[in-house]
C-alpha cells in the first residue's frame, strides 16, 4: 500500500506533521509532495519526500525532467491529462507551470491512495481518480468545509459535484462530518478520526512556575481572524477586570493583529492586562502555554482546535467555546470548561469559576484532560485508525 500526501509546504501544519509521524510509526509507505519551506530532517525510511521547486526556472527544468518520464511511462494518458487541465479554471490550476510542477511527480510515482489535506484542492487533484484509478481520501478539518463554500458558489458547486464521488473522507469531528454531508458526502464514506498529538514531544516542554505574583494568567493562540472570536474573550476580560478580579491575558498570533482587536483593547483600557505577541516559534508557544494557568479558545468556528489538545496534553487548564467539534472533546468540569459560543456573560462566569476553583479540583481536571489525550489523541491511536481507513478504501 502506497499513500501519497500533498501538503502544500514541507514541513506542514502541526496536525499534518503528526499525521506523517503516526503513519511512519505504523510502517505505511508514504510519499509526501510539496514545496520545501524549512529545513527539517525526517528519519523514518517509510517517509519519502518530493520537493517542488519555488523558482520558476527550476520549475521548468523540473517539468522537463518529470514530463519526459511521464511520456515514456504513460504516453497514452498524456492527452487525457492535458484535457483535464484545460477543464480547470486559472484559479483552480494556478496556471500550466504551477499545475505540471505539482502533478507530474505524483503521476510518475503513482500511489494507491492520494490523501488530500485541503478540501478546496479537490478539483486540482481529482484527475488522479478519473484517469489513473487512484483512490481519493479527503480530510475535513475546518474552514474549507465549515464556511468557505458559503461565500464561494463555485467552490460549493465543486463540492456538490465531487464529494459524492470521493472514495473516503477523514473528518476530525462528528460536527464537521454533518456539514460535509450537506454537500453530498456519503455518510458511510466518512470516518471520524480525531486529530493526534505528539505526547512524547509535549512532555519535554520545560516546566516553569505557573503563577506570577499570584495573578491568574490566560493565553490564546491562533491567527487574527474573525472565526477565532478574540473580541468575545477581550469583552469577557473587560467584565472580569470591572468586577474587581485581576488577571493577565496573552494573545499569540501567527499574523498581525487586526485594527478591531487593537482598538477594542485600547477602548476598554485593557493595555495593562492584555498583551499581544506575534510570530514566535512553536516551542516558545508551547512554553508559554505551559507557563499559563489556562488556555482560552473563544472561537466561533473550529473543526477540532489542535491548540486545545496540545494544552490538555501539556497540563494547562482549558476553557473552550462549544463551536464545531469542541464539545466532542471537552466535558464541562471534567476535563475542562466549555461555554456557549459568542456568549460573553457565560465565558466571564466560567473564567471566574476557574479562578476560584480549589487546587485539588484543578489538578483533577488536568489529570482527566491528559487521560483524554492519551486515550483518544495519541499518535499511535491516530496511526492505527488512519491505516485502517486506507485499507478500507482499497477494498
Amino acid at each position: 500500500m502506497r499513500v501519497a500526501v500533498y501538503t502544500g509546504v514541507i514541513p506542514s501544519t502541526t496536525f499534518v506533521e503528526n499525521l506523517l509521524t503516526s503513519l511512519a510509526q505504523k510502517n505505511v509507505q508514504t510519499f509526501i509532495f510539496g514545496k520545501k519551506n524549512d529545513k527539517k530532517y525526517y528519519e523514518n525510511p517509510k517517509l519519502k519526500f518530493f520537493y517542488v521547486p519555488n523558482n520558476k526556472f527550476k520549475k521548468i527544468i523540473y517539468i522537463i525532467f518529470h514530463g519526459s518520464i511521464f511520456l515514456l511511462k504513460n504516453h497514452q494518458s498524456f492527452l487525457t491529462t492535458y484535457k483535464y487541465y484545460n477543464s480547470l479554471s486559472k484559479k483552480e490550476s494556478g496556471g500550466l507551470i504551477n499545475w505540471l510542477s505539482k502533478v507530474l511527480p505524483v503521476i510518475n510515482n503513482l500511489p494507491d491512495i492520494f490523501h488530500l489535506q485541503w478540501a478546496k484542492s479537490l478539483p486540482f487533484w481529482f484527475f488522479l481518480k478519473e484517469i489513473f484509478g487512484v483512490k481519493i481520501i479527503v480530510s475535513l478539518r475546518g474552514a474549507h468545509i465549515n464556511y468557505s463554500p458559503l461565500s464561494d458558489n463555485h467552490l460549493k458547486s465543486n463540492y456538490l459535484n465531487l464529494f459524492p464521488r470521493v472514495d473516503k473522507f477523514h473528518a476530525v469531528s462528528n460536527a464537521i462530518s454533518r456539514v460535509a454531508q450537506k454537500y453530498g458526502a456519503k455518510k458511510n464514506a466518512i470516518s471520524i478520526i480525531y486529530s493526534g498529538v505528539n505526547i512524547k514531544n509535549l512532555n519535554q516542554i520545560e516546566t516553569v512556575k505557573p503563577y506570577v505574583n499570584n495573578t491568574f494568567s490566560f493565553i490564546s493562540v491562533g491567527r487574527a481572524h474573525w472565526k477565532k472570536g478574540y473580541h468575545y474573550s477581550i469583552s469577557a476580560f473587560s467584565k472580569l477586570i470591572l468586577s474587581g478580579i485581576e488577571a493577565k491575558y496573552t494573545i499569540i498570533l501567527s499574523n498581525d493583529p487586526s485594527e478591531e482587536i487593537l482598538y477594542q483593547i485600547e477602548d476598554l483600557n485593557l493595555n495593562k492586562y492584555i498583551k499581544i505577541i506575534t510570530r514566535i516559534k512553536q516551542n516558545d508557544i508551547y512554553r508559554r502555554i505551559k507557563n499559563s494557568d489556562c488556555l482560552l479558545l473563544p472561537s466561533v468556528e473550529e473543526g477540532i482546535a489542535n491548540v486545545v489538545l496540545e494544552s490538555m496534553a501539556i497540563g494547562t487548564l482549558v476553557i473552550s467555546s462549544d463551536c464545531g467539534g469542541m464539545k466532542e472533546i471537552i466535558q464541562n468540569n471534567i476535563n475542562g470548561l466549555i461555554f456557549e459560543s459568542r456568549n460573553v456573560t457565560e465565558l466571564t462566569e466560567k473564567i471566574k469559576h476557574l479562578i476560584k476553583l480549589h487546587e485539588k479540583q484543578k489538578i483533577k481536571i488536568i489529570s482527566n484532560a491528559r487521560q483524554t489525550i492519551q486515550d483518544n489523541h495519541d499518535l499511535n491511536v491516530l496511526g492505527s485508525k488512519m491505516k485502517k481507513l486506507y485499507q478500507n478504501a482499497l477494498l
